[in-house]
C-alpha cells in the first residue's frame, strides 16, 4: 500500500438504504477483492461492522464501506495512490451499485417540502457532495442553515459538518451567535471552533 501522504480519496458514494453492505460484497467478489479489514462500531449493541475494506493482491487501491450510525447512512470511499485509478473504480462502482447520483441528491434536497424530509435530504446531499467546493451543494446547505424551521437548520448544521465548505462559516457563526435554539447555537459553535483550530 502507498503511504498516507501519497493517498488520493474519492468523494463518498452514497448508497440507497441503510446497512447496504450486501451489494458491496457482491461487487468486491466480482472484482476478486478479498475482505481485508473490519472495524466495529461502539454505538451498535450487536457489534456489527461499521466499516469494511477490500483490496486486491498487489493493488494500491482500497474500497471501504462505512455505516454512519449518527444519521443512518451507508457509503463507499475509494482510496489509492493514483487519482485516475481511484476515479475509474468510483465510476465503475457507481454504475453497478444502487447509489445516489449528484443530480438525485440535489433534486431531493430542493424538492422536499416537509421540514423533517428537507432536513434529511440536505444531510444526505452533504454526505454525497463533491469534496471540492460545489456551488449547487453549497446553496442547498446554506439555504437550510437560513431556514425558518429549526429542524431544517439542524439538518443544515449536520450537513455543514460533512461537506466542510469554508464558505459556510459565516452562516454557522451567525447561528452560533443569534439562533433562538440554544442547542443549535452550541452545535454551530462546535463547528466554528473546529474550523478555527484547523486554520491554526
Amino acid at each position: 500500500m502507498a503511504t498516507a501522504v501519497d493517498l488520493k480519496s474519492s468523494r463518498r458514494l452514497l448508497l440507497r438504504g441503510w446497512r447496504a453492505i450486501g451489494q458491496v460484497e457482491q461487487l468486491a467478489a466480482a472484482w476478486g477483492w478479498p475482505q481485508r479489514e473490519v472495524s466495529v462500531s461502539a454505538p451498535d449493541p450487536f457489534e456489527e461492522p461499521s466499516s469494511v475494506s477490500w483490496w486486491g493482491d498487489g493493488q494500491r487501491l482500497v474500497m471501504t464501506h462505512y455505516d454512519d450510525w449518527d444519521v443512518r447512512l451507508s457509503y463507499l470511499i475509494f482510496t489509492g495512490a493514483d487519482a485516475g485509478e481511484v476515479r475509474e473504480a468510483f465510476e465503475n462502482a457507481e454504475a453497478r451499485l444502487d447509489a445516489w447520483s449528484l443530480d438525485e441528491l440535489l433534486a431531493e434536497a430542493r424538492n422536499a417540502s416537509d421540514p423533517g424530509e428537507v432536513a434529511k435530504a440536505v444531510e444526505r446531499a452533504a454526505y454525497g457532495a463533491p469534496t471540492e467546493f460545489d456551488e449547487r451543494f453549497f446553496t442547498v446547505i446554506d439555504d437550510a442553515l437560513r431556514h425558518d424551521d429549526a429542524r431544517v437548520r439542524e439538518g443544515g448544521i449536520w450537513a455543514a459538518s460533512m461537506a466542510q465548505y469554508p464558505q459556510l462559516q459565516p452562516q454557522l457563526m451567525a447561528i452560533a451567535r443569534t439562533d433562538e435554539m440554544e442547542r443549535l447555537r452550541e452545535m454551530a459553535a462546535v463547528l466554528v471552533r473546529s474550523a478555527d483550530d484547523d486554520a491554526k
